[in-house]
């Protein structure tokens, strides 16, 4: 497995670490608010995480995919809101690298602007002279409050008609817009990941030069490096599965402290002597730990054949992706496994296990790690023709 890494992963792991006990004390607040704590968005944005991924020529770190899964998976351990809103900010460098070099330089004047947005082609653009004029309003866009610019995918319309590619598909393209030019709508009434803020937001006839423009699909990104021929929803996905592991692991624990103190009803020893206890540990652990395991070997090797300049193959790209809905779905088995072991302390707002079991059910919901996804890699794995939205 490649240990090259271009953002030095032990300052960056060691950075994450070193928030833990502030994401932790504001937690709560999140989940009261809807959105990431000031303070949290703020260490989160001096220490460089919210750049890892985004290419050094624009202020970032370039941060290689296993450091990015493992600060990811630190954070989420601590609080799944704030993992997941390290992961959207941290990962959207990524896109970052296929924005012209003019657009570049102007969004990341000051390098530790925040960028994120909603790739669902939820908007409508029109070209004119210099650029696009945009309008459209896009769903769950995580940490909104905090991004100095917000991308969401618009098709391309000719008059009323989309704009048709040679391929069949239409036209479209990523504006990135300024924040200050986006209405952030107050929709995030969630049952998990609350404290993400992944509020709509809109923008009503708002020019985009081309400079700013991601235009899709995405061909040879602007700044070169390994990290940019990794398959981007490759590593998005896994992404998305490492704060699914870090709220398994913060879950499993949990349930591992309560049951050395917690005396059940009836019984005159602690839950840890229940064998339905030991039965719920051992199985949550070796789900968590062999879904980790999977999910860090096939991106592992992905990564060292981007390092070593190898062409990555189709079946390589599935490998990544069912690695990455196992790893969610394993870990919201392990979650399941200690809420249920938890009883009814588990039910009680206080508990860390109800927050862990809500978060990790949303994360499954995720498009790039939902269930279903596995149709798809698997009809790849058996070389059958299929679409292959995503990969």
């Amino acid at each position: 497995m490649a240990t090259m890494s271009s953002a030095a992963p032990a300052s960056l792991l060691d950075a994450a670490r070193s928030l833990v006990p502030l994401v932790q004390e504001h937690a709560q607040r999140g989940e009261r608010e809807r959105r990431l704590p000031d303070p949290v968005a703020r260490a989160l944005r001096e220490s460089g995480i919210f750049r890892m991924c985004r290419p050094r020529a624009l202020g970032g770190l370039e941060a290689d995919p296993l450091t990015a899964l493992q600060v990811i998976e630190e954070l989420s351990r601590a609080d799944g809101a704030a993992g997941w809103c390290a992961m959207i900010c941290g990962t959207t460098g990524a896109f970052e690298a296929y924005i012209p070099a003019e657009g570049g330089k102007e969004m990341h004047a000051s390098p530790d602007a925040v960028t994120a947005g909603v790739f669902a082609p939820s908007g409508r653009a029109v070209e004119v002279e210099g650029g696009y004029r945009v309008a459209g309003r896009w769903a769950m866009a995580s940490a909104c409050h905090h991004c100095d610019w917000l991308g969401g995918t618009a098709v391309v319309y000719d008059g009323s008609a989309p704009r048709m590619l040679p391929g069949g598909v239409p036209e479209a393209v990523v504006p990135m817009f300024r924040a200050s030019e986006c209405e952030i709508l107050d929709t995030w009434s969630v049952s998990g990941l609350a404290g993400t803020g992944s509020h709509d937001f809109a923008v009503v006839d708002v020019f985009v030069p081309s400079s700013r423009c991601i235009r899709l699909p995405m061909t040879a990104p602007t700044h070169p490096g390994p990290l940019f021929v990794f398959p981007l929803f490759g590593f998005l996905a896994s992404a998305v599965a490492a704060t699914a592991l870090g709220m398994a692991r913060a879950a499993v624990d949990e349930l591992t402290r309560l049951a050395a103190t917690k005396r059940p009803s009836g019984m005159t020893t602690s839950l840890a002597t229940r064998p339905s206890t030991a039965l719920a540990v051992a199985e949550a652990e070796a789900t968590l730990g062999a879904a980790r395991a999977y999910l860090l070997e096939a991106v592992g090797a992905v990564w060292d054949a981007a390092v070593s300049g190898t062409s990555i193959s189709l079946r390589e790209r599935a490998r990544v992706r069912l690695a990455a809905t196992n790893a969610a779905l394993g870990a919201a088995r392990a979650v399941d496994l200690a809420f249920t072991a938890g009883g009814a302390t588990a039910l009680y707002a206080e508990s860390p296990l109800q927050r862990s079991f809500r978060d990790v059910h949303a994360v499954t919901q995720h498009a790039l790690v939902a269930p279903h996804t596995r149709e798809v890699q698997g009809r790849v794995l058996l070389g059958l023709d299929t679409e292959l939205p995503m990969f």
